[in-house]
């Protein structure tokens, strides 16, 4: 009799596993479900994260490989906001990524006085306080220029990190006068006044990160 009881136990035990394998496969097909479900959604999210949408009216300004800059003019400057308001876009074109860089702000404060050394670096300035941005141009080390003239006199010129969020104001009044690629460096001029001379330019040259590196001209009389 015992022994018959335990067989009929194993019996059931065996066709209780049996059973439980048979029903193991659509389990992991509902598991596969739920993973590709997720993999979905993970994707979704950063796409969004990293795809944003670029204004029809934002004109391409610079390009170098896969990547190109784009000013988008939001407000045009008038008599009483010579600065207008800028956005600024950057535009990975090999895997369709954009990315808006900045919205100016025509509020901005200019940092002139942290940077009256001949030799100043650049200094930061936050990504919400920079003045404007009519003109735009790629940089060596994935750096980004932004320029303009919102006073009617200099241009001011700012630096962005589009990896780290930051931008930074550097000591010039002329703008950008070329991009150098090879030596990494980005020459930019500025004026100022003699007795004897008058009104001259001089030019310098500073890394993508806003250091100066040297002089790359004298003084020249305009």
């Amino acid at each position: 009799m015992k022994k018959m009881m335990f067989f009929i136990v194993l019996s059931l035990f065996s066709a209780g596993c049996k059973g439980n394998g048979e029903k193991s496969q659509p389990m992991q097909e509902d598991g596969q479900e739920v993973r590709d479900t997720m993999r979905i959604v993970e994707q979704t999210e950063q796409e969004v994260k990293k795809g944003e949408e670029l204004p029809k009216s934002a004109l391409r300004v610079d390009s170098h490989d896969q990547m190109a800059v784009y000013v988008n003019e939001e407000q045009a400057p008038n008599e009483d906001d010579l600065a207008g308001v800028y956005s600024v876009w950057l535009v990975d074109e090999r895997t369709g990524t954009v990315r808006n860089l900045c919205h100016t702000n025509p509020m901005a404060e200019a940092q002139w006085e942290k940077m009256k050394a001949q030799e100043a670096d650049a200094v930061d300035v936050p990504i919400d306080q920079i003045a404007i941005a009519s003109k735009a141009y790629l940089t060596p080390k994935g750096k980004v220029i932004v320029e303009g003239c919102p006073d009617a006199r200099n241009v001011w010129t700012y630096i962005i990190d589009p990896d780290k969020n930051t931008a930074k104001q550097l000591p010039t009044t002329e703008g950008v006068e070329y991009v150098d690629w090879e030596k990494e460096e980005i020459v930019l001029a500025s004026y100022g006044y003699d007795i004897e001379m008058g009104r001259y330019t001089y030019t310098r040259a500073y890394s993508p990160d806003g250091k100066f590196i040297r002089v790359a001209s004298e003084k020249e009389v305009e």
